[in-house]
């Protein structure tokens, strides 16, 4: 009986951190919430066991998935914030020892840019946001993106990053200058990308390896400039996922206290 009772709050304590953590996160650009399965506990049980007739010993949890649903499109002022509509990440490289762009890919939704005093793009934590080559594809040729704030004596007035990822940069009144285009990446299992944390992921056994391309191809998303993917939480759904959660824990806690009371009298 106390391994029953156990188990039922211990999956309960689980779904209220994960719900918990969904919640707090529900302001983060980019944040993907986890959704948590549980499974029954059966003993003895065979394929020719009536289910209903079946004695159950507590509940598990089974699995703790990532919910990779596309978030809310916030407006945000500025060409260098950029929300993903549709599949694909950014990818973005964490600086080395030396400053310089590091052999480490990482990954991500969240699409709040700014450039450094050196010209080059970086991402909200710091690491140089990636630009692409040719038509993509798994062998893709990846690169730091520089934007200088000069041209040929002329003050860069305007930067425009288009649905594809292209950068286009104005100096002075009409010299055009493209920059190059934003890289994205989709795996064949995105689910299966390893949590690093702030909205960032990293490759692993399980997603598989990824295909590099830009806004708007097969199986790519675009960019909409202007804009930052907010989470996908919905408060008022985890806000019922927790009542339910806390009402199970203390359903368990009260049959503990009772079982205990019965062992208590029978034992005296």
């Amino acid at each position: 009986m106390y391994g029953i009772i156990r188990s039922g709050m211990a999956t309960a304590m689980h779904e209220i951190a994960v719900v918990s953590n969904n919640i707090a996160n529900s302001g983060s650009t980019g944040f993907k919430k986890s959704d948590v399965s549980f499974t029954d506990i059966y003993g003895a049980a065979t394929p020719d066991t009536v289910a209903r007739k079946s004695t159950g010993f507590g509940s598990a949890t089974a699995n703790t998935r990532r919910n990779d649903g596309q978030g809310t499109i916030v407006d945000r002022a500025g060409a260098l914030n950029v929300a993903i509509v549709g599949p694909g990440l950014l990818v973005i490289s964490p600086p080395d020892e030396t400053g310089d762009a590091s052999a480490a890919t990482v990954y991500t939704r969240n699409g709040e840019m700014a450039i450094d005093k050196d010209g080059f793009l970086r991402a909200s934590d710091g690491s140089f946001v990636m630009g692409i080559s040719g038509e993509g594809g798994e062998g893709a040729t990846l690169s730091t993106l520089k934007i200088p704030y000069e041209q040929d004596g002329e003050t860069m007035s305007q930067l425009e990053i288009a649905a594809d990822g292209s950068i286009v940069a104005t100096y002075g009144n009409s010299t055009l200058e493209e920059i190059g285009t934003l890289a994205m990446a989709t795996f064949p299992n995105q689910g299966g990308l390893r949590n690093i944390g702030s909205a960032r992921f990293t490759q692993s056994s399980s997603s598989g390896d990824p295909k590099f391309g830009v806004g708007g191809q097969s199986g790519f998303g675009t960019l909409q400039s202007g804009a930052l993917e907010g989470s996908n939480v919905d408060i008022t759904q985890e806000m019922t996922v927790m009542i339910r959660a806390q009402q199970q824990f203390s359903g368990s806690a009260r049959v503990l206290q009772a079982n205990s009371d019965l062992v208590e009298k029978l034992t005296r």
